[in-house]
């Protein structure tokens, strides 16, 4: 009969896979416990019989975690973690001792230790203490990697952040602003517009003043041209929360102008067709709801739904899909009137569109047959000529709801109605045909 293994298995609550530890211990026992017990769980586990041998490890690999006795002849454990902090003062060094000295522990603890196990050493506490020390590492990787993210951003700002101290001095800058301004960096902020003292209505002033953040527009010379900036001033806390500086952002305000739109249309905007995608249409919807209300007006709500269109992505790829979703948002267009009318590309090969005062269900029916006019012409798709037809499906403002998300549900129902009826047509929602479930009831806002 074969023996049972006696080695306990590795608890899922230590993972320490992939994570260098240096073990450092005159007695080659204890370093093998430890080395088995940190294996077990993941780790990789280099051992050193003394201070100087591991130092001399430690500067080829520099592990992350190093578990240092503390009483070694030689170099001492005390030694070795005042070595070790001059070649990474991140590393998390673990004091291992056989005396529990409160006081001494204290003394380590401010010498250079992260932590402390007493010898001799249970499996749990060591794995904690590395688990402290692991998480440790992650912790700070994670910060450093934030850091490194934050400083790629700010670097490609367009728009101009400095931090300054209490005294207004710039403690950093990022690139737009030594594009405008030069390297200031050490001067007082107001020294940028030549002023000996703070300019009048400064924000960094205000936002110093009652804590809010504040903004404020001015203007500086710079050979010969006068150039207009807008800048905004918040306050900076450290760790415990008192005020430490501020943090300013100056932008070009005709080049916000610029971005602004670009971020307005990329926000609100289908990026390959150019319609209105579906953040802004329901808020257009949201609009003409509002205005329908007020005035006592109806409007039409259209959902199109290309049909087969999975199988031009099949047969011909994506790319070719693609143009045809923009030749068809382009068809819908012309159908619409570009001022009034608001076209939408809900979502893959469906469009929707809202026509503002536009209630009456005989315009509708022209307009929907005005688009299967268009649709029923074949497509280019580079080489190939391919035919997409596309069901349509219509709801009226208040007529079929007053609500927005019942609206909506009407039009898709009808929409899937003229699909079943065999593609191609159009439907109008009708509540009470046989062939239409009913819609949910949604409350009213």
């Amino acid at each position: 009969m074969m023996k049972k293994s006696s080695a306990m298995p590795a608890s899922p609550l230590f993972r320490l896979d992939g994570l260098d530890i240096l073990v450092v211990d005159d007695d080659s026992a204890a370093c093998l416990v430890n080395e088995k017990i940190l294996s077990r769980h993941g780790a990789s586990v280099q051992t050193a019989s003394s201070g100087a041998r591991a130092l001399k490890l430690f500067a080829e690999r520099h592990h992350p975690v190093v578990i240092t006795d503390i009483c070694m002849p030689g170099m001492d454990g005390i030694e070795l973690v005042a070595h070790l902090r001059q070649q990474d003062s991140n590393v998390q060094v673990i004091a291992a001792t056989a005396v529990y000295d409160t006081e001494r522990l204290i003394s380590a603890v401010q010498l250079g230790f992260n932590d402390y196990i007493i010898k001799p050493v249970e499996s749990e506490k060591l794995l904690w203490a590395v688990k402290r020390g692991q998480d440790a590492v992650l912790g700070r990787k994670k910060l450093e990697e934030e850091q490194i993210k934050f400083h790629t951003v700010v670097e490609c700002l367009g728009e101009g952040i400095a931090i300054k101290d209490l005294d207004y001095r710039i403690l950093y800058q990022n690139r737009a602003i030594t594009e405008i301004f030069g390297d200031r960096t050490g001067s007082a902020c107001y020294e940028i517009f030549d002023l000996t003292d703070p300019c009048r209505d400064c924000p960094t002033i205000k936002a110093l003043k009652d804590g809010q953040t504040h903004t404020a527009r001015r203007h500086y010379h710079r050979n010969g041209i006068i150039f207009h900036i807008e800048s905004t001033a918040s306050l900076l806390r450290d760790s415990r929360g008192a005020v430490s500086g501020t943090v300013e952002i100056i932008r070009d305000i005709n080049e916000r102008i610029r971005n602004e739109q670009t971020i307005r249309d990329m926000a609100f905007h289908d990026p390959l067709t150019g319609l209105a995608n579906r953040r802004l249409y329901e808020d257009r919807l949201e609009q003409a709801i509002a205005t329908s209300h007020r005035y006592g007006m109806k409007f039409g709500l259209m959902y199109l739904d290309l049909d087969h269109f999975k199988a031009v992505n099949d047969t011909l790829g994506h790319e070719a899909g693609d143009l045809l979703l923009v030749e068809a948002a382009e068809r819908i267009r012309t159908c619409c009137r570009r001022d009034l009318d608001t076209i939408c590309r809900h979502g893959g090969d469906e469009f929707c569109i809202i026509f503002n005062d536009c209630g009456d269900k005989e315009r509708l029916t022209a307009i929907a047959e005005k688009l299967l006019e268009h649709f029923s012409q074949p497509f280019q798709l580079a080489d190939s000529l391919v035919e997409v037809t596309t069901s349509i499906g219509i709801s009226i403002f208040p007529d079929n709801s007053s609500v927005m998300k019942e609206l909506q549900i009407a039009s898709d129902r009808a929409m899937y109605a003229a699909k079943k009826a065999g593609r191609n047509t159009y439907r109008f929602w009708e509540p009470y045909a046989q062939h239409y479930p009913q819609l949910p009831i949604v409350a009213k806002p």
